[in-house]
């Protein structure tokens, strides 16, 4: 759905940017970004802007900035209300801080007024020697008037170029090679409802000096692998975990165990304040780091034993794609290799089983830092096997009010996201939760959880037992429509997750979606008071499409109504897409609306007044 230009609150009325790269691969962007506002909101939105940058990889100067005054006036920014601070949670962990940002602070900014300013970054450390990339993705609700950029490079030096909606031209200019690019979106959307990441489908260009991913990862390789040494430290370490056990296999696991256990995971993404880990002893020491320090430290007790792992490149989020262009652009975690036992370890996801990842991490293009061999490959989809279940048991009494238990339990992935929760409850308290909860669905009351035992025990599975007494309403004894008690569910609701998700009702059916295999079922029983019955069951109901199955089956015994619903997905690819995503579209549309359906009850015999 297109916005009518005047609609659009914020305007980028002129963006350019000039980047000269030296053969080292240092460079220098010179930025001039200009912004209109349309409102007071937006004028108060854009008054104050941070330009972010990494005071160990590259130096800012804002060269110049000024508020443009409808009327004509140009009010420049003093000196002072240029503010250089540490970006809101990056000062507990100084080592992990590099990150700074210059707050410009804009003077008198009125709906009308336009604000300006020029940063130059010189990027005094690249990213990786003598090489340069780069990438830009432009939000199709932006509008923008005039949207332009100019890449000089060594002649020497010629880019590797994947673009999407973004036109680029290439010339020579004597010693140098110059591209340049242009856009401009004047029709912008009102929305942009999508399940994919924005390097996956918008307007976006990814540029590199490498010819191809092998290349990308032999000189990450050899800028990284010094920080896998071995240190007597580390031996030390791992001869301790490993203590009496001989089997590989079982020395791994403990070794996986102990760093998802005792290294802190400090969240700070890939792409920013330099890509390059620390040294093994150095994690070891500290007891944190990133996604990186998790990786080598797990990588180098492993290698303690002489056990092979590679550190491994992901997009840990909803990335699906490599753009042919080797950029970093699409990767922002990093996980392990174990060649020896065909699998993928991820650290920092603290409370998985040992080979079992987060949803989010299977099917993925991944990048392996590896010397020599394909860099390239693919982490295998979720294999079947893997499924949640919940079973909750309810009884309503006479002034109807609801008490009840809820048994969650899954495998697999299923059971990592149950122990994530569980880890989120014992930081936040276990009744504190079940109260937020209980009122996010629409009910007062209290309650409590009991997960079947630590979250950082890893074993296959995973359960938690919920237990909460609903305050009575007494509406729903006199026919007033609800929906069967499913209070303090903890695990995946049957037809959500695998073929896409219910928070997504408008997403359309052309738009792919992460899928899995798996199967998710839950059984709902209520026990109704006496004198009181169900005013009708409700039908059961049947979805059957290729890769997917969904049915609910109610039944009625005495007093005690049930409801089994059950969903069923097997696919072979990562994404949803084409036929079978206009079929999942439809099929969780119905699903979806099956669960929403009521029930009543009512008296046994008609009240009389």
């Amino acid at each position: 759905m297109a916005a009518h230009a005047a609609d659009n609150p914020i305007e980028y009325k002129d963006s350019s940017a000039e980047i000269v790269v030296e053969r080292d691969g240092t460079y220098t962007k010179t930025g001039h970004l200009e912004l209109l506002a349309k409102t007071t909101a937006a004028a108060h939105a854009i008054g104050q802007i941070n330009e972010f940058y990494s005071e160990g990889l590259e130096d800012l100067d804002i060269i110049d900035a000024y508020t443009l005054k409808a009327d004509g006036r140009k009010l420049p920014v003093d000196v002072s209300a240029i503010l250089t601070q540490a970006p809101q949670g990056a000062t507990n962990v100084p080592m992990f801080s590099d990150q700074r940002m210059k707050t410009i602070i804009f003077p008198d900014v009125a709906a009308g007024d336009t604000v300006a300013y020029t940063a130059r970054h010189h990027i005094k450390v690249p990213h990786l020697k003598g090489q340069f990339t780069d990438s830009v993705t432009v939000s199709p609700t932006q509008l923008i008037r005039d949207e332009r950029s100019t890449i000089s490079l060594p002649r020497d030096m010629p880019l590797t170029i994947e673009t999407h909606g973004i036109p680029i031209t290439e010339e020579k200019a004597g010693d140098r090679i110059l591209y340049r690019w242009r856009y401009a979106n004047l029709d912008p959307l009102t929305e942009d409802i999508a399940a994919l990441s924005a390097n996956d489908r918008v307007p976006r260009f990814f540029v590199s000096t490498f010819k191809d991913y092998d290349s990308l990862a032999r000189s990450y390789a050899a800028e990284i692998a010094p920080a896998e040494t071995v240190t007597p430290k580390v031996q030390a370490m791992a001869d301790e975990i490993t203590a009496g056990v001989t089997d590989k296999r079982q020395q791994a696991e403990r070794l996986y165990a102990w760093v998802s256990q005792h290294i802190r995971y400090v969240a700070l993404a890939f792409g920013r304040g330099g890509i390059i880990p620390h040294a093994a002893e150095t994690i070891l020491t500290n007891g944190y780091g990133d996604c990186k320090d998790h990786a080598v430290i797990f990588g180098a007790l492993l290698k303690a034993k002489g056990i092979a792992s590679e550190l491994v490149l992901i997009n840990a989020n909803n990335g699906y794609s490599l753009p042919s262009a080797p950029t970093f652009a699409q990767f922002n975690h990093m996980i392990s290799w174990l060649p020896d036992f065909n699998l993928y370890a991820d650290t920092t996801a603290r409370v998985a089983p040992f080979g079992i990842l987060p949803f989010e991490e299977y099917g993925k293009p991944v990048l392996h830092a590896v010397s020599t061999g394909n860099a390239v490959r693919q982490v295998p989809v979720l294999p079947a096997g893997f499924s949640a279940k919940a079973v909750g048991t309810a009884k309503m009494d006479a002034k109807g009010a609801i008490t009840g238990t809820m048994v969650s339990a899954g495998d697999g992935p299923f059971g990592f996201s149950l122990r994530v929760l569980a880890a989120a409850m014992q930081t936040q308290g276990m009744e504190q939760w079940a109260s937020a909860l209980l009122g996010a669905w629409g009910m007062s009351g209290t309650g409590n959880f009991a997960p079947d035992g630590s979250p950082m025990d890893l074993a296959p599975s995973y359960r938690i037992t919920a237990t909460y007494a609903a305050d009575p309403k007494p509406e729903i004894l006199t026919g007033a429509g609800f929906v069967m008690p499913s209070a303090l569910r903890m695990s995946t609701p049957p037809g959500d997750v695998l073929s896409g998700s219910f928070d997504m009702p408008r997403l359309k059916d052309t738009e792919p979606t992460p899928c899995y295999t798996g199967h998710t079922e839950e059984t709902l029983s209520l026990e109704l008071p006496a004198g009181y019955t169900l005013a009708k069951l409700p039908a059961d109901v049947t979805i059957a499409e290729d890769h997917l199955q969904y049915v609910s089956r109610w039944s009625q015994k005495g007093q005690v109504v049930t409801v089994y619903r059950g969903f069923d997905a097997h696919v072979d690819q990562a994404l949803c897409t084409g036929d079978v995503r206009k079929s999942a579209a439809k099929a969780l549309l119905a699903i979806a609306a099956d669960r929403r359906g009521t029930i009543s009850v009512v008296p046994d015999k008609p009240v009389t007044h």
